[in-house]
Order: C-alpha cells, then sequence, then structure tokens
C-alpha cells in the first residue's frame, strides 16, 4: 500500500478568469496538507457566490415593495410657502409627486395654465377663480397640507415610471367648482335650479391609456349629482372620497376629464377644477369615534339670525329642512359667532347639525 506522500493527488478548480488543472502531481505530506487547505478555501469562496447571489435577490425584492410602497403621490414631498400654491409659472411642464408624474401646461403671456398644480391653500369661503388653488376642505386628505389641484382642459395626465395596477386616489370639489355649483354665479347655475329638481351633475372621467395614448378603461365619479328623483340624494361633494381605479387594467398613464350638464355655446360654465390625494394609496375605512359638542343655538324660535355657544375651535354647520336637503351650509364658525341672513327661510322645522372634530350634535330649530 502506497504512503500518503507517494499518492498521486489530481485537483481541478475554476474561476470566472478560466479553468485550470493540476494533475499527477506526488506531493509529500506538507503539499498534501496544503491540498486540502486549497480545498477548502475552494468552498468558502463557492459559498461566498451563493450568499452573495441570494443577498443579491433579496435586495432587490426590498428594492421592488418599497418603489411600491413610495409610489403613493400624497404631494407633502412637494415644498411649498404657508399658503401657497404652484401652478407651473416656472414653465418646467411637469412635477412629480413620489415617481409619479403630473403634466402641466403654463401660458405666460395670459398667467394661465392647465393640467395638474399642487397647492396648500386652505380658503373655503371666496368665490370665483381668484380662488381656484384651494380645496372645499381647506385641507388635504386626513389633515395633511398639500394636495393637487387639476384643471383639465380639455385633459390632464398623470404618468407612472411602469405599468400600474392603480388603487384608486381621494377626490374632492375645489372652493372655486363648490360655491358655483351650491350658489350659482355670473357664468353657473345653481345645482338644481331654484325648485331643486334641476337633474344636474359635475362628472370625473378617469381613463387608462395604453402607450400609443389610446384609451384602454374608463372609470366615471360624480363629484355633483342631481339626476335622482329624490332630492334628499342630491349633493356636491365637500369632503375627501375615495376614488376605486382597481378595475382598471395596468397603465402607464391616467387622463382625467371633466364634463358638466351646465353648458352653453358646446362650452361648459360649471368651473371646470378638482383637487386630488393619495393617488394609488389606500382606501381608509376607519371612523373616528364621534362625541357630542357641548354646544347650544340661540335664539330658538329664531327668526333671521341664530348664535351658538360652547365651540372650543370652530365647526361645520348645516341647517336642513324637515326632508333632510341642506339650505344653508357654513364652514369655519368661531365660538358666539353670529349666524345671519335666516330670514328668507319659509317658516318651519330645521335640523341643525355642528360638526367640531370628531365631535358633533344635531338639534331642532324652529323659524317663525
Amino acid at each position: 500500500m502506497s504512503k500518503p506522500e507517494d499518492l498521486p493527488i489530481r485537483i481541478q478548480y475554476s474561476k470566472l478568469s478560466g479553468e485550470k488543472a493540476w494533475s499527477n502531481q506526488k506531493i509529500h505530506s506538507e503539499g498534501y496538507f496544503s491540498s486540502f487547505a486549497y480545498c477548502n478555501c475552494f468552498e468558502t469562496i463557492q459559498n461566498y457566490y451563493i450568499m452573495k447571489h441570494i443577498y443579491m435577490a433579496i435586495i432587490a425584492l426590498v428594492l421592488v415593495f418599497n418603489s411600491k410602497a413610495q409610489s403613493v403621490a400624497k404631494f407633502d414631498d412637494l415644498t411649498l410657502s404657508p399658503t401657497s400654491f404652484w401652478n407651473g409659472s416656472n414653465q418646467s411642464g411637469s412635477f412629480a409627486s413620489s415617481g409619479i408624474t403630473f403634466y402641466n401646461s403654463y401660458n405666460p403671456d395670459w398667467q394661465s395654465w392647465s393640467g395638474f398644480a399642487y397647492s396648500n391653500m386652505t380658503d373655503v369661503t371666496t368665490v370665483g377663480v381668484g380662488n381656484q388653488y384651494s380645496a372645499i376642505t381647506g385641507k388635504g386628505n386626513g389633515g395633511s397640507s398639500n394636495y393637487a389641484v387639476c384643471y383639465p382642459v380639455p385633459s390632464a395626465i398623470a404618468e407612472f415610471k411602469t405599468a400600474t395596477k392603480v388603487s384608486g386616489f381621494y377626490v374632492t370639489n375645489s372652493t372655486y367648482a363648490y360655491l358655483s355649483m351650491k350658489n350659482g354665479d355670473q357664468f353657473s347655475k345653481k345645482y338644481g335650479g331654484e325648485t331643486g329638481n334641476d337633474p344636474d351633475y359635475f362628472k370625473l372621467m378617469i381613463e387608462a391609456l395604453n402607450d400609443a395614448g389610446e384609451p384602454i378603461d374608463t372609470i366615471n365619479f360624480y363629484l355633483a349629482d342631481f339626476r335622482s328623483t329624490d332630492n334628499s340624494k342630491d349633493y356636491i361633494l365637500n369632503k375627501w372620497t375615495w376614488v376605486d381605479l382597481s378595475a382598471l387594467k395596468e397603465t402607464h398613464k391616467l387622463r382625467f376629464t371633466l364634463s358638466s350638464s351646465d353648458n352653453s355655446f358646446g362650452y361648459m360654465n360649471t368651473p371646470a377644477y378638482f383637487c386630488m390625494d393619495d393617488l394609488n394609496g389606500e382606501f381608509s375605512s376607519s371612523s373616528p369615534e364621534i362625541h357630542h359638542v357641548q354646544a347650544s343655538v340661540y335664539p330658538n324660535p329664531f327668526s333671521d339670525r341664530i348664535v351658538i355657544s360652547g365651540i372650543k375651535s370652530t365647526a361645520h354647520v348645516t341647517v336642513s329642512d324637515i326632508s333632510g336637503r341642506t339650505v344653508r351650509e357654513y364652514l369655519n364658525i368661531s365660538n358666539n359667532q353670529s349666524i345671519n341672513g335666516l330670514d328668507n327661510l319659509k317658516l318651519g322645522v330645521y335640523i341643525i347639525k355642528i360638526i367640531e372634530g370628531n365631535n358633533q350634535i344635531t338639534s331642532k330649530l324652529v323659524k317663525k
């Protein structure tokens, strides 16, 4: 039997640069143990490359998940001074929030814009085009500062980096459009007309586009709807509301278009604005606990005015008739503030709802 030092050893190993082989080499005991150490080294290198590929795969998965988690346009990643807006006056043609691009067109000669802008304006009372950058909520969804304002004339485009199955977004009316539909103005009618029976509507159409820019799927959402024969179901949207887009096909681009029942000479009279937040975000079904406001209303019965006492900050106040139809609405009412102009209400019973944050109270009022 041969001694270990007389055994021929065949050792082969591979590197990225090629193969090199040792064969039929007689080694003494020192060389034998060197070869054994070399084999262990080879196994270590091999394990290193296996682990490296595993780590790279894990990192790739993390990046994919992170990219999906970060592709929610909340608009709070955009810098604004307090009570200000961006409308494309720098003529950049677009802005991006969390990797989603929103296109904008600005005309410096007319100082006008279309497409998307973004804002943190809080004015919920001023009427007219001078207040075109405010949401009727006075803030973004969930109390955030920033939100997008869209003026889709004739349409507006949002683009994703990759083909995306879009979940949806939150939407509400702009203050300009809301007050115009609610009260009417020099250009637009009061929705529902004087009788409340006119079948008016303000519709947002969202289209998924293919690479050629052609629509492949469509979802419609009504920002105001008076088409029901039951007037108690009429509404003009004044809160952030989820628009579910999960039924749309995967797409790189979304196109937004507005239409209205109020038109003249082929043009829409209703101000063509809406506000957006949390595009491709998640619907929140959680409802905060409602408590009662410790407030009182006087005089009751009333004739032309009422005063609300006991409000700690500011409140949203609505007055409805006994059918449930809102006849008056007030935002940011403060403690002991007089609410005037009620003399033209018909005699009878009304319901007043006072909402202060997560707290509310409902009470009866009598007009004498």
